[in-house]
């Protein structure tokens, strides 16, 4: 019997367990930390064979990082399993960024199936990333690895010698990072002199491009390519930092766009490693034509995108993606295929007064996790927002419309703090 361990709920919150074709043969394990497993639906979690629910590997985590589980006790449940279940039957799987690098340590400590420790590093840290991308041609930002003591000794000379290398404005952000969380835009002298210096973790700065924001969804075996999707996002994060409604669209499998920048993902996966799965990647598309990575992860995309995903395409890609990973196969997708896209509202600080429901000509559902009256203070990542929402429609241009239509849509009115 093959045993699959689940870490945190990204992901498998939309595993369909009733298009597996031989359930009988396969055996699920949860890995989930208290704060993370309120995320998954009971009806998900009674189709597992155990659940452990485990503390969270960081002391007073933030939203963003809940469902990341602590190492030890990780380990301590895999050596366990391993006294029960063949290693060859054994495997470690998340769709969670956080969890990616700690499920690939597992399967190299363990020797078990799936991408290795040394596999995904590449696509967790961001400064190795572009430099491996660099050596193979591929077009990224002027990047260098932030310096901490160089602010210190003397903070305008080191400000002179990035903006010399990559220009103003530039951007700032963990070599880490996911969901915007840590990043800054530097515009001016006054905006980096504002900065503390030491950010207590490694950073990077790069080269601020203008442009439109995509991101390329490949779900791929064997460095080939057996699903491949792009989204347009709506606006870019530094938006959504202010306060901008964060939404990305499927585009149209014949939209001239899809083919091109699927071919720019699959030659960045090429220079990275290519780990069967899922992976995401986010570009700029410039007002030059051009194609520039921004930068890719070994996982689906977050948050309520890979439900809107699986209802526009018609495919369970979470099975999808496990299948290839794992070869434990589902049956084919059953349900109706509809045009979708979803979106986050992003927090700002004050007293919430009204919510305000979209104008749309498409179906949506909203998630609110706020309600008239709540203190806020502004999204630092977007895993703390105000809700989420699909919106669908069987007429994709009339849903491209709503899409657009976002761009100025306030989703919640605000007075100040008293």
């Amino acid at each position: 019997m093959k045993t699959a361990v689940i870490i945190a709920s990204a992901g498998f919150r939309n595993f369909h367990f009733d298009l597996l074709k031989a359930p009988e043969k396969v055996r699920f394990i949860g890995l989930f930390t208290e704060q993370d497993i309120v995320n998954m639906p009971e009806s998900q979690l009674r189709r597992f064979h155990q659940v452990h629910v485990v503390p969270c590997g960081v002391k007073d985590p933030s939203p963003l990082l809940c469902p990341l589980v602590d190492l030890n006790a990780a380990r301590s449940i895999i050596r366990g399993l391993l006294t029960e279940t063949k290693r060859e039957d054994l495997t470690v799987n998340t769709q969670f960024e956080y969890d990616v690098l700690l499920a690939s340590q597992l399967r190299s400590e363990f020797g078990l199936q799936g991408p290795k420790y040394e596999d995904i590093l590449p696509f967790r840290d961001k400064y190795l990333m572009k430099e491996k991308l660099v050596a193979k041609g591929v077009r990224v930002p002027k990047f260098g690895r932030y310096e901490p003591a160089r602010f210190s000794r003397d903070p305008a000379a080191y400000f002179r010698h990035i903006t010399a290398e990559v220009g103003l404005p530039f951007v700032l952000k963990p070599v880490d990072s996911a969901g915007a969380d840590g990043v800054h835009k530097i515009s001016s002298w006054s905006d980096f002199e504002a900065l503390r210096g030491d950010f207590g973790r490694g950073y990077e700065y790069e080269e601020f491009i203008q442009g439109t924001m995509y991101s390329v969804n490949i779900i791929s075996k064997d460095r080939k390519t057996v699903f491949g999707g792009v989204t347009e996002y709506l606006v870019n994060s530094f938006d959504v930092q202010a306060g901008k409604v964060n939404a990305d669209i499927n585009l149209i499998d014949h939209d001239p766009w899809v083919a091109r920048m699927v071919r720019f993902a699959e030659s960045a996966l090429d220079a990275l490693g290519w780990p069967d799965g899922a992976s995401h990647l986010e570009l700029f598309l410039t007002d030059q034509d051009e194609l520039v990575f921004l930068e890719v992860a070994a996982r689906f995309k977050g948050l309520a995108g890979l439900a809107a995903m699986e209802r526009h395409y018609g495919i369970a890609l979470t099975n999808l993606s496990f299948e290839l990973e794992t070869g434990i196969e589902s049956r084919p997708y059953d349900q109706e295929q509809v045009y979708c896209f979803d979106g986050v509202l992003p927090k700002r600080g004050g007293v919430i007064e009204r919510l305000i429901e979209p104008q749309a000509e498409s179906e949506y559902k909203m998630t609110w996790k706020v309600r008239p009256g709540d203190v806020t203070d502004q999204t630092d990542s977007l895993q703390a927002n105000a809700g989420t929402f699909l919106m669908w429609n069987k007429d994709y241009e009339a849903l491209y419309r709503d899409f657009k239509r976002l761009a100025h849509y306030e989703p919640i009115v605000y007075r100040p703090r008293a």
